[in-house]
């Protein structure tokens, strides 16, 4: 009789009001959920305080001269695309807001990746509070231990390493939060129909999509959640979404008249993403497939964590294989199990439309993305996850979700204990590869060995940063032949990765073969002619050979390509310099600080310049700039 009776949470009648709801705490209860919440945040995600600058934190935030300009240049962030600071990349992405808090830390504190790593954990923590929040309105008569618990999952689980850890992530986080509060605001509407929490619930989700624009994700998933929670308020919650709908029509105004266009990226690589890219459709829909099944393994068995499947981690063409065969299970599994755990069972149906639907934006089939696979893209979804795994526990504990009594639940927080010392044993020790960009790729490289784009960065990093910190130039120089093999064997996976040549022919400048380094940047030149960078490189080249008029028409070439390219400025300086227009040679270093404000090298030619102009007053001034 006891089973009979049990209330479903589909057909939960609602609460008269939110006051009198049984699970939401009192005031003098919240500080200690909300305490438990930055507790568990600190200790899972606090030795990533350490972490320096990894991946895309270079292209959004240390090598941003947008971002770099501090909080003057915020104008310009909500003007320009997301990566046009770095190298003018116009990324086809429209995200200021993070960029803009970037820009207050480099100011505050510039250089320093510190401030970053701590506001990524503090916005975390307002991500579970306002989870919580959340999971209290859905779910008025659910025992709040039980709600807490699956907030507490989702805190600890390994595969937020890369959200948490990774400071660009922060577009995620903002745009996790946001969206959360606007559904809090909007639930709470239909609840009190107060219109001010309709005002607040459009701004939030205008927030949240200058975040990130995966914010469209909340308006399904906001029905989702009324459907299974809330159904006696469906209508309403249908008839009043044009309050959600507006902040996106906004932004997409915004956007365009940023970018110029509506659509994200116009044209996703093989190399960067060889799912989506994949003209077959047939192996585009098994890739997608096999993606989906690689989450779902995550999601029960959080390893190994990889930050890239670029070209080639995905075997398309070589019939299918193991992995794509447990992504078709999953997909049938998830599907079936979706409909016939809807009435009796309605937090599984309700966990597993959540994870379809969070997931669709990432399928590669609706939509083409950069990349073909991430844990950041599972951010959301899995939320989903956790309710089911949450319930998964009460039910083999036999506890009754509607039971108010604390002691209920203590078993279940031994449970969930045991499932979180597990799930920090994996976090903590991933938070460590994060550390920075050698620990990160010659970590991972030894679990993709595949990945063309993770040979690439490997021998990146050690061309542009482990070599100039070595000063045995012995080593030095095994450090460039060990970054040139790295190039080699991304070019044997991927034949036409033009920017491994570029970085072949820097190692060949370096070690002072010209007439190699030459050979190599033509190659890439000969891929891409717009290649600013390789253009560059090439008429350094030129120029160390004393071909002084040659590599001046590089440079200006390289800078039509890119006007904010502030090293083809320098150089294009220094060639006037070499010729004795000196000058002209202080007119581009000037130009070139205006995008770059503290390049000691620039500095230090000046002073050179301004010594051979008998200057010897600015000489000494730039001089002491330099040091």
């Amino acid at each position: 009789m006891a089973k009979k009776n049990k209330p479903s949470i589909a057909s939960i009648p609602p609460a008269v009001s939110l006051k009198n709801q049984p699970n939401i705490p009192q005031k003098n209860n919240w500080l200690f959920f909300y305490f438990i919440i930055f507790v568990t945040v600190f200790i899972y995600y606090g030795n990533t305080l350490s972490n320096g600058y990894v991946l895309d934190d270079f292209s959004v935030i240390k090598a941003n001269n947008i971002v770099n300009l501090g909080v003057k240049n915020i104008g310009m962030i909500f003007k320009t695309s997301y990566r046009a600071g770095y190298l003018n990349l116009n990324d086809g992405l429209y995200r200021p807001l993070s960029l803009a808090m970037f820009a207050v830390e480099w100011t505050i504190a510039p250089d320093n990746p510190f401030p970053g790593h701590l506001i990524n954990l503090l916005v975390f923590v307002l991500c579970g509070i306002v989870l919580f929040k959340t999971l209290l309105l859905m779910m008025p008569q659910v025992n709040k231990h039980f709600l807490f618990g699956i907030v507490l999952l989702f805190l600890a689980h390994p595969i937020h390493t890369e959200v948490v850890g990774n400071i660009k992530s922060r577009d995620e986080l903002l745009c996790f939060l946001f969206s959360f509060a606007a559904i809090n605001e909007y639930w709470k509407n239909l609840e009190d129909s107060k219109s001010i929490r309709l005002f607040w619930a459009g701004i939030f989700l205008l927030i949240a999509f200058f975040s990130k624009e995966s914010a469209i994700l909340t308006i399904p998933l906001l029905l989702l959640m009324i459907f299974f929670f809330k159904k006696e308020f469906l209508f309403k919650g249908i008839v009043r979404i044009w309050v959600l709908i507006v902040p996106f029509v906004i932004y997409m105004i915004v956007r365009n008249q940023v970018l110029g266009s509506y659509a994200g990226l116009q044209n996703v690589s093989l190399l960067d993403n060889p799912v989506g890219a994949n003209k077959d459709l047939s192996l585009k829909l098994l890739g997608s497939i096999q993606i989906f099944g690689d989450y779902i393994k995550l999601f029960f068995f959080p390893h190994p964590l990889i930050f890239d499947h670029s070209y080639n981690s995905f075997l398309l063409d070589e019939g299918i294989n193991g992995a794509q065969i447990w992504g078709i299970i999953s997909v049938i599994i998830t599907i079936v199990a979706a409909f016939i755990t809807y009435k009796k069972q309605p937090l599984v149906s309700f966990s597993i439309l959540f994870i379809f639907i969070s997931l669709s934006l990432y399928s590669n089939i609706i939509f083409t993305i950069g990349a073909a696979e991430a844990d950041r893209f599972a951010f959301l979804a899995s939320f989903g996850f956790c309710i089911f795994l949450a319930y998964l526990i009460t039910v083999f504990l036999k506890i009754n979700l509607y039971n108010q009594s604390a002691g209920t639940f203590s078993r279940f927080y031994y449970v969930l204990f045991g499932v979180m010392v597990l799930y920090s044993v994996k976090t903590i020790s991933r938070n460590k590869d994060w550390k920075d960009n050698i620990t990160l790729y010659s970590h991972d490289l030894i679990l993709n060995p595949g990945s063309a784009k993770i040979h690439y960065l490997r021998g990146f990093i050690l061309n542009e940063t482990e070599a100039d910190k070595e000063e045995d130039p012995i080593k030095k120089n095994e450090i460039y032949k060990d970054a040139i093999n790295e190039m080699r064997t991304a070019l044997n996976i991927y034949p036409n990765f033009n920017y491994a040549f570029t970085e072949i022919g820097l190692s060949y400048f370096k070690l002072n073969n010209i007439d190699s380094a030459i050979y190599y940047f033509r190659k890439d030149i000969k891929i891409d002619s717009n290649n600013n960078v390789a253009i560059n490189n090439l008429a350094s080249c030129y120029f160390n050979k004393g071909m002084y008029e040659e590599a001046k028409v590089m440079y200006i070439k390289s800078l039509s390509l890119n006007e904010r390219f502030s090293d083809a400025m320098v150089n294009l300086g220094s060639c006037y310099g070499a010729t004795g227009k000196y000058q002209e040679a202080i007119s581009w270093f000037i130009k070139s600080l205006e995008i770059d404000p503290d390049n000691k090298r620039t500095f230090s030619l000046m002073s050179m310049t301004y010594k051979n102009m008998g200057d010897t007053i600015n000489a000494l001034k730039y001089e002491k700039m330099s040091k």
